[in-house]
């Protein structure tokens, strides 16, 4: 099959030719749009892979040009955001990968994209079978190619790629086991679900098989009803899933299928290992979102298992769900205090597993979004958000009056200097230099309210034990001009900056929609002097307000600026030049 793929990034199609040529198909990369329409007839593309932003054409209309021809290239869209999949759909696409995207998702996807029907092969030694089974497939929809020994299946499935292989154990030349094996070890095939179907029905026969890698077990005589009901939950597995990948560990095979299976089932990403240490590599390989992970087993148990992520910091806020047979409160305790999040008492039902999964996912996802919003607000906006969460006032308007200190800081010459560079050079710049800025002002207990373009905004409140607001802004101020000359240094530039200071009241709280959009910051004239200091301070240097000079007292050696005349204010004001600030004494 020939397929397709428009983009200017090299890396995008070495990680569509990895699965896709050693089956045979050949891949071809252009830049642009144009170019792949007037290569059309040259290249003759089943499929194409299409960015979800294209150079020089909109996806709507590309879409419209790989259809118009007599043989319709299917078009499958990459995307960088689970949000792009609805514009895939909007466009009519054939189909959607999510970057980062596996092999597996790419052959499924290819596959269903530029196949008819679902390819199923059917392997057994015996032409009964064959004549019983196939028609019952074909009645539902598939494509059902027949192989005769195991030899033939898994060479059938080499070359055809399949969506699907449903197997006997006894046959010749290579057994269904065999072909499990075979089928598992082979990168561009791992993905494809395997059901066996054999006379085999003892325990020891299952497990063996699911030892295998088989995804499924029926034991003949096979029913049409039950066939086809496997079949299909099979298939609906082997789609491209858009859930977290989950890694699940036991050492028992029937154990590890059934936990795995109701799983995949509600479309998670499944992963299986066979000990904890086995678990411990493939979680440093695969990071899963979620490990459910039995208690006994050999080589490292579930217990130690927790511990070793817990050690580690790429792993350890990864939740584990213990399975296990005890039920003390000794035992429940021991588990927690090790760091699972939680347990699950054998035997347990499918649902009841699926229920402690999902919600213990749904408490990491929150946990998470916690962690990257206090990166987006402030801490006085994340406190009051958690505060009327706690009381149910969600809706409810809050806002006091208190006493604070204000800093801005804005770079001087910035605007100019930086219509002289790329956008990516700019935001480079900025936000090294803000990685810089924003942990002084956090060491000295500020709070950072807001960017203003290159300028930050932040608040000191009083604190109990701590210095004065008036004296930690100034500090902070003070420690951000020193690092200032590091900044430039280290990068060969000669930013200067600008620190202003005032102390006041202010009105902090509330400010925005009731129910679209609010911001928590502060409001009154302090807030609106300290704006005007900064934009009086000398290059280089902190200039602070009366207010402030009277709470520095004697730890501030300063030099006193008359006359300044702050927009807003009727009459000339005297500010304060920071030399230096002493030390809190011991």
């Amino acid at each position: 099959m020939n397929i397709v793929i428009v983009s200017d990034e090299p890396v995008l199609a070495q990680l569509a030719r990895r699965p896709l040529e050693p089956l045979g198909h050949t891949v071809t990369a252009v830049t642009s749009v144009a170019e792949l329409e007037a290569r059309m007839t040259e290249l003759a593309p089943r499929a194409a892979l299409l960015p979800r932003r294209l150079p020089d054409r909109s996806l709507a209309d590309t879409i419209a040009m790989l259809r118009a021809g007599d043989e319709p290239t299917a078009a499958i869209i990459v995307g960088v955001a689970p949000a792009d999949r609805l514009v895939a759909r909007e466009v009519d696409a054939d189909g959607f990968l999510l970057v980062p995207f596996s092999d597996a998702e790419v052959l499924d996807v290819f596959g269903a994209t530029t196949r008819a029907k679902r390819l199923i092969i059917v392997a057994d030694d015996s032409p009964l079978i064959h004549r019983h089974t196939v028609p019952i497939l074909e009645d539902e929809g598939y494509e059902v190619l027949s192989a005769y020994d195991g030899e033939e299946a898994v060479a059938l499935a080499r070359a055809k790629g399949p969506d699907l292989v449903i197997t006997d154990v006894e046959m010749p030349k290579l057994d269904g086991y065999g072909v499990c094996k075979a089928l598992k070890a082979d990168e561009a095939l791992a993905h494809v679900p395997v059901l066996i179907c054999s006379s085999l029905g003892q325990a020891a026969d299952l497990e063996r098989g699911f030892d295998a890698g088989a995804d499924d077990y029926l034991v003949k005589p096979v029913i049409p009803e039950e066939l086809e009901t496997r079949v299909r939950a099979l298939l609906a597995g082997s789609l491209p899933a858009s859930r977290e990948r989950v890694l699940v560990v036991d050492d028992s095979p029937a154990q590890r299928h059934y936990v795995a299976d109701c799983l995949a089932r509600q479309g998670f990403v499944v992963t299986t290992a066979e000990n904890g240490k086995l678990a411990l590599e493939k979680a440093q390989q695969i990071r899963p979102a979620l490990i459910v992970s039995d208690y006994e087993m050999p080589v490292m148990t579930g217990f130690e298992l927790v511990h070793s992520l817990r050690r580690d910091p790429e792993l350890r806020q990864i939740p584990v769900i213990m399975l296990t047979a005890r039920d003390s409160k000794r035992d429940m305790a021991q588990m927690r205090a090790a760091g699972a999040s939680a347990y699950l008492v054998k035997p347990f039902s499918q649902d009841k597993c699926l229920a402690l999964v999902e919600r213990t996912l749904a408490e990491r996802r929150l946990i998470a979004y916690k962690e990257a919003s206090a990166l987006f607000i402030s801490e006085g906006a994340r406190a009051a958000a958690e505060e009327r969460a706690l009381r149910g006032e969600t809706l409810a308007f809050r806002a006091d009056a208190r006493t604070v200190s204000v800093m801005f800081s804005d770079l001087v010459g910035f605007t100019p200097m930086s219509a002289n560079m790329t956008p990516l050079e700019l935001i480079t710049l900025l936000n090294d230099y803000f990685d810089v800025m924003c942990p002084i002002v956090k060491q000295h207990g500020g709070d950072i309210d807001k960017f203003i373009g290159d300028a930050i905004m932040a608040i000191f409140d009083e604190v109990r034990g701590q210095p004065p607001a008036a004296v930690r802004a100034t500090r902070a101020a003070l420690g951000m001009q020193a690092a200032m000359v590091e900044f430039n240094a280290a990068r060969g530039t000669t930013l200067s900056m600008r620190i202003g200071v005032n102390t006041g009241p202010v009105i902090r709280g509330d400010l925005g929609s009731r129910v679209v959009r609010r911001d928590y910051t502060v409001i009154g004239d302090t807030v609106n002097q300290a704006n005007r200091y900064e934009a009086k301070a000398p290059h280089g240097a902190v200039l602070v307000s009366a207010s402030t000079r009277a709470v520095l007292g004697d730890r501030a050696v300063v030099k006193e600026v008359a006359g300044l005349e702050l927009k807003g204010v009727k009459a000339p004001v005297t500010g304060y030049v920071v030399v230096s600030l002493a030390e809190e004494p011991e």
